[in-house]
């Protein structure tokens, strides 16, 4: 007698394909997708993703309960605004934990690693020089996650990549004018350098000044209201 049909199909993975659709709404955040403000349906990520919406809801849910988003209309969440005073707290944080994991880097560099962030910090120089900028906050985000995954603490790594969830929309904001006057890359050289050297205190102090000077930037984008805008959007 034959097998029941039933009995020879196989579950499907709920918690992988949670994981997915988790795993690829993160990377759009950190890659700055979507700007502040906009509203993205489930329906709509489902689509761009690939999924059904029953993985794509519980992963913005979880990205609500986080902070990350916020929660919308009826089958929806919105990209927070990232105000004035939300980035300098965010700024006083992140100073903190980002330069605490590049001082843990450069007192355990390895030479893989490092041959990676130099490759890395190649690949964002180049895109610079020929104004291609397209996946530039992509390979950007992966020289400063390659310096905190080196620190070897997986629990500062998750806290400072929940910190980049929340900033990542407004830092679309530095494409094209602040990366294209290469302000912050001799930080990211100086960094890069301290590692190697393993001088802890200049490898923080050099991540910090990339952060602040970041901010200081983004800040003057803001308008009457604390809100900070698109460059050259109206006021």
């Amino acid at each position: 007698m034959s097998e029941a049909p039933e009995t020879t199909l196989q579950k499907i993975d709920r918690d992988r394909l949670w994981g997915l659709a988790q795993a690829q709404l993160r990377d759009a955040l950190l890659g700055g997708r979507f700007e502040p403000g906009r509203s993205l349906t489930l329906r709509y990520l489902a689509e761009i993703f690939g999924t059904s919406i029953t993985p794509v809801r519980d992963a913005v849910m979880r990205l609500v309960a986080q902070g990350v988003l916020e929660q919308g209309a009826r089958n929806s969440a919105v990209v927070p605004d990232v105000g004035a005073a939300t980035l300098r707290h965010l700024t006083v944080v992140r100073t903190e934990l980002e330069g605490r994991a590049a001082r843990e880097a450069a007192l355990r560099p390895d030479l893989p690693g490092l041959a990676r962030l130099e490759e890395t910090l190649g690949a964002m120089r180049s895109m610079i020089a020929e104004r291609r900028l397209d996946t530039y906050l992509d390979i950007h985000r992966q020289f400063h996650f390659g310096i905190y995954e080196m620190a070897g603490n997986p629990v500062l790594y998750d806290m400072i990549e929940n910190l980049w969830l929340r900033c990542g929309p407004v830092l679309t904001f530095v494409l094209p004018e602040y990366v294209l006057t290469l302000k912050g890359t001799d930080h990211h050289r100086a960094i890069l350098d301290a590692i190697r050297r393993g001088d802890a205190a200049v490898a923080e102090a050099e991540t910090t000044a990339d952060i602040r000077e970041a901010e200081t930037y983004l800040l003057s984008l803001a308008d009457a209201a604390g809100r900070i805008r698109k460059p050259g959007a109206a006021r």
